[in-house]
């Protein structure tokens, strides 16, 4: 995403897998095209994504996607207990400050360790990579004359710093190769 909010994609490759290797490769090629190091990642907490990561971009903050988060969340659970897990979830994610986020991811792991300890599980295997967000500048790029604006900027912009990734399935290779060929166009036209 670019500094002004405009989503661009970047790649789309065919890896195989989700191996260190295979995620390496495509990091490797994003830095030959010209990507600069990013100041913020979100990831969907991959094993192999993480260590390719940490080998080209050691020390940027990576944030655990917490849509894919809340997704793992529920799907530790049966489906009567999605409704109370997704307003917890959503009370501390959403909360004001990053204090009422750490009170609120303690009551959370309490609650939900003693209801369907699963989902308790969960949330902590995500650590505070869940929360990285937290640590972001409160208004980057938006000016802010008092901590209330500035909360409501922070809770606007908080999601839309990302440099996604995603694995294929077999049955989207088609569309991959559409897209590709879309992105090498728009490529061509932007030089």
């Amino acid at each position: 995403m670019r500094a002004d909010g405009q989503k661009v994609l970047l790649a789309i490759k065919n890896m195989g897998g989700e191996s260190a290797e295979a995620w390496r490769s495509v990091l490797d090629d994003l830095t030959r095209r010209g990507l600069q190091r990013p100041e913020f990642l979100i990831v969907d907490g991959a094993a192999g994504l993480d260590s390719a990561i940490a080998a080209v971009w050691d020390g940027v903050p990576v944030q655990r996607c917490t849509v894919h988060k809340h997704r793992n969340l529920l799907a530790h659970a049966p489906e009567r207990l999605h409704e109370e897990i997704t307003a917890d979830y959503n009370d501390m994610i959403y909360a004001e400050t990053s204090q009422l986020i750490e009170a609120r991811r303690k009551a959370f792991i309490r609650k939900w360790r003693i209801k369907h300890r699963a989902v308790a599980d969960s949330l902590e295997e995500a650590g505070a990579r869940l929360f990285s967000f937290t640590r972001l500048p409160h208004a980057r790029g938006v000016q802010a004359t008092d901590q209330d604006a500035d909360r409501a900027a922070f809770r606007r912009n908080r999601r839309n710093v990302v440099l996604g990734f995603a694995c294929l399935r077999p049955d989207q290779h088609a569309q991959s190769r559409r897209l590709e060929n879309a992105r090498r166009k728009a490529h061509r036209s932007a030089n």
